[in-house]
């Protein structure tokens, strides 16, 4: 096998260039493939204005990224009423851009993240005859449905789960984060390679800083406290108003817990919501933080919270957070039945488990195993959770993965 063969690569991502999904989970591993496989890759955003950058910011990243042989081929992000027709306008936007490199570059390969980017990829690949593999391959259609924002005999839902179901049974090669997706996927008799590969992220990146905990946590007074951290968004496929219910439950049996909050929503609205159920000095909100900062804010607390509601669907996503958080040292708080987090939080003793957000009492169990986790050695427990993540849900595991893909991939390209 010939590994100084030129094998060109078009990345296709439904996210913009900015949004931190594409920034640790895709952007990172192609960065350290381009290390491995020789060869140019071509990648396809849809940019939103929220993750807009001016002119020179552009530049400067398109230097940076032409280091690494990769190039970077923004498109428009469409949504809003008449949804279905502003989709079809994304894909023959892209159709034609992928079409060029295709035939310019010689791309042989697309490379996709997620569902919906998926359900686009696989048009493309069978279209222009490439190999295709999966990255994060979760049931997008079903996650709407089960949580009622979609009908299942709407167009959108059948439009979607069609080309999901299509893309997962014609892929070449398919990364997805749980055994259950691996196990539906051979139950549909896939003719994909399959590969359990959960979400994850850069352990050399995201390790336990105690002086961002010290720091931060003299900063905003909460030394003597037990600080839970909830960092994500809210709404959609996350609880909104149920997080903050929760911190109320578990200030009733945890008098000197303190809830800070990391998102990318309006500050505003999540404050009068945290201010409307808590006081407050039990709480602080903030966001648009630096990686860096990040990283000490999963450092300064003692529970991470994971806001996926449970759903039957929900056994196949693989959550970023709780990544986050282990490589960090942090245990956290998940429902029944997402991914396998409540499996492993449970085995390993480095989170608890609740059926859902919504309940008037939280169980005695629950307050038991909570209460177990904050008394026991802050060292003792870190060191636990960052093994287990390592494991579990370390960037080194899929880069392993993307290698082996990349290989046959050689061969098959002799």
């Amino acid at each position: 096998m010939d590994m100084k063969k030129k094998l060109n690569t078009l990345v296709f991502i439904y996210n913009s260039f900015n949004d931190p999904l594409f920034q640790n989970l895709v952007l990172s591993y192609i960065k350290t493939l381009s290390t491995r496989i020789h060869g140019d890759y071509h990648i396809i955003t849809f940019e939103q204005p929220a993750y807009a950058m001016t002119s020179e910011e552009r530049k400067r990243v398109n230097k940076e990224l032409a280091m690494n042989h990769i190039y970077w081929h923004p498109l428009s992000f469409h949504t809003g009423r008449f949804l279905l027709v502003k989709k079809a306008w994304d894909f023959m936007q892209a159709f034609f851009l992928v079409l060029k490199l295709r035939f310019k570059y010689r791309t042989q390969v697309i490379f996709s993240f997620a569902n919906v980017a998926s359900a686009i990829a696989i048009i493309l690949k069978k279209l222009l005859r490439m190999k295709m593999i999966i990255y994060s391959y979760e049931p997008h259609s079903e996650f709407m449905a089960d949580l009622g924002y979609w009908d299942r005999n709407g167009l959108k839902f059948r439009v979607l789960h069609y080309l999901e179901t299509l893309a997962g049974k014609d892929a070449d090669f398919v990364m997805t984060g749980t055994s259950h997706m691996v196990d539906k996927l051979k139950a549909s008799a896939s003719n994909a390679r399959l590969f359990r590969a959960p979400t994850a992220v850069d352990a050399d990146d995201f390790q336990f800083n105690l002086d961002g905990r010290i720091s931060l946590r003299e900063k905003l007074n909460v030394d003597d406290k037990q600080v839970f951290l909830y960092l994500g968004k809210f709404g959609g496929l996350y609880y909104t108003h149920e997080i903050p219910a929760i911190c109320v439950q578990i200030i009733k049996e945890i008098p000197n817990a303190f809830f800070l909050v990391v998102t990318s929503n309006a500050i505003k609205e999540v404050n009068e919501m945290y201010a409307q159920v808590l006081n407050e000095s039990d709480f602080y909100v903030t966001g648009n933080l630096t990686y860096m900062e990040v990283k000490e804010y999963i450092s300064a607390a003692d529970v991470g919270i994971s806001g996926v509601p449970p759903s039957p669907s929900q056994k196949y996503r693989s959550p970023t957070k709780v990544a986050e958080y282990l490589l960090c040292g942090l245990p956290y708080i998940t429902t029944t039945g997402v991914s396998e987090d409540d499996e492993v939080a449970l085995a390993n003793e480095v989170g608890v488990v609740i059926d859902h957000f919504g309940r008037d009492q939280l169980p005695t169990n629950f307050i038991n195993q909570l209460h177990g986790l904050l008394t026991e050695d802050k060292e003792l427990i870190r060191t636990r959770c960052r093994e287990v993540g390592l494991e579990y849900r370390s960037k080194e595991r899929i880069d392993e993965i993307l290698y082996s893909i990349y290989k046959k991939l050689m061969v098959l390209n002799q």
